[in-house]
């Protein structure tokens, strides 16, 4: 299984999960022509895809979905409120995610957990292939024990980090929407992430971390890893962890059993 980030932050969102015979993306945030552009050069075009698996209905999570299904005649695979709340034309195939249920797409084994976000039924979502764990939680003001568990056995955590207190404080959002980025159904900071993978690091299996979600306002990619190491040093937690990698707004990472290391290459949209 290869788990490959096609962009991550507040202006869109899109992973591919490849696997042997396909894949499936994990939300579609960003242009269609993006999609199809870069799935096609990682060996897995669109028309080879399972689905489309929404995390939940903000726009930065669902920008070509419908586009997407249509062209290509992909499901889109969400919790019932989410798919309710993305309100998709009839003609669109939908299939319905129960929560800490497990579903079998394209040969892997799909399972979503629940989230605190402001979102209609938010949801991490873990997959399994072939020994390999994947774990995708971004947008969650809170973390708690049920995705601890979940992600006690993942080869890789894709965890929000979303923004630096401070920086946040001093940032131009209006007031209304720091309150909302700050609370527990709002967005994981630096120090939330911190302290969540050194909790899962309690368990003393190694694993790669990718830190997603990262603000463009509100933080920084060496904020964010500066941050969380130093929360993982604090809790002599940094050895677990292979790797961690903030990911890049406009640059695809790919993560694999065979590729251990990130290799960010740059999207040109113009």
């Amino acid at each position: 299984m290869q788990v490959v980030s096609l962009a991550s932050g507040s202006s869109g969102n899109a992973t591919l999960i490849h696997v042997d015979h396909g894949g499936f993306l994990v939300d579609a945030g960003i242009s269609l022509r993006r999609i199809v552009h870069q799935t096609t050069q990682l060996g897995c075009p669109p028309d080879q895809l399972s689905g489309i698996v929404v995390t939940h209905e903000h726009s930065d999570h669902i920008t070509s979905v419908i586009a997407l299904a249509k062209r290509y005649h992909l499901p889109v695979i969400a919790s019932t409120g989410t798919l309710s709340a993305l309100n998709l034309p009839h003609t669109i195939n939908t299939i319905p995610l129960v929560a800490h249920q497990s579903y079998a797409v394209a040969g892997s084994l799909l399972t979503p957990i629940p989230v605190s976000h402001d979102a209609a039924e938010p949801m991490a979502i873990k997959v399994q292939f072939d020994r390999i764990t994947t774990v995708i939680a971004t947008d969650l003001g809170m973390w708690d024990d049920a995705l601890v568990d979940a992600c006690s056995d993942a080869d890789l955590i894709v965890i929000e980090a979303n923004h630096e207190r401070e920086r946040l404080h001093m940032s131009s959002y209006a007031p209304h929407l720091k309150l909302r980025i700050a609370s527990p159904r709002g967005h994981l900071d630096n120090v939330q992430a911190g302290l969540f993978l050194a909790r899962i690091a309690q368990n003393k299996r190694r694993r790669s971390a990718w830190l997603a979600h990262l603000s463009h306002e509100a933080n920084t990619s060496e904020l964010a890893l500066k941050s969380v190491q130093s929360v993982l040093r604090m809790h002599q937690s940094e050895a677990y962890y292979h790797k961690i990698t903030a990911l890049p707004r406009d640059q695809h990472v790919v993560w694999g059993p065979a590729h251990r290391a990130s290799q960010p290459t740059l999207w040109d949209d113009t």
